[in-house]
């Protein structure tokens, strides 16, 4: 039987391999033709990744002591965004996962989730992944429910994530979020005109989805 829980410090090793396994190697945007393989465990993704543990914001599903999924979230503010914007801007991206980070800052900010819902904070999703052996039988949405959940009992106003695949975008509309902003992949472009993030079908737009807890 799988279970899901608060997320703990503890978890991480096994969490930061589960994401090598199960999340980074299957990501649309980095399938892009030509792209570079991932580092998925640095210092600062790690730190970034303990800091949303700690506020007890982050879960995990364990099918007996196995990770099957994990939903890495924390709480967001304006200037979170802000902040974010700018570090994206410290220098012209390069390398594919440098032009992501750019995008993806840059239609979230475009979406403006706070002026959006008149909220002052929010609960992000910024990671949700699944074992790839036990897809299509509900986890994803079970994870994202219990996400809901304990949004409302820590008394944040709203959940929101940024969905870069059909797929996700399909399972946070199952679950009643409403879509504020959708931008094609094609429309990000090189100085050259070139369109840089070029993920396989039928992944073809990145999804800001967000609902009032």
């Amino acid at each position: 039987m799988v279970i899901v829980r608060l997320m703990q410090e503890i978890d991480i090793e096994e969490a930061t391999r589960f994401l090598g396994d199960h999340f980074y190697g299957q990501e649309p945007l980095m399938q892009t033709p030509g792209a570079q393989p991932v580092a998925h465990d640095d210092p600062k993704r790690r730190e970034y990744r303990l800091s949303l543990i700690r506020q007890g914001t982050s879960l995990v599903a364990l099918d007996g002591e196995r990770i099957v999924g994990v939903a890495f979230a924390g709480i967001l503010r304006p200037s979170d965004l802000e902040q974010n914007w700018l570090d994206v801007n410290e220098q012209k991206p390069q390398q594919l996962i440098e032009h992501v980070h750019y995008f993806l800052s840059d239609v979230e900010r475009r979406a403006r989730i706070f002026e959006h819902y008149n909220v002052a904070d929010t609960l992000y999703l910024s990671i949700l992944a699944v074992d790839a052996a036990v897809r299509r039988q509900g986890l994803g949405r079970r994870l994202v429910s219990a996400l809901m959940d304990l949004g409302r009992a820590k008394g944040l106003p709203l959940l929101f994530t940024t969905c870069t695949s059909l797929y996700s975008t399909r399972v946070m509309a199952a679950l009643g979020m409403d879509c504020v902003l959708s931008v094609p992949y094609a429309d990000y472009r090189d100085d050259q005109g070139i369109a840089v993030i070029q993920p396989p079908a039928p992944h073809t737009a990145v999804t800001v989805m967000a609902i009032k807890l």
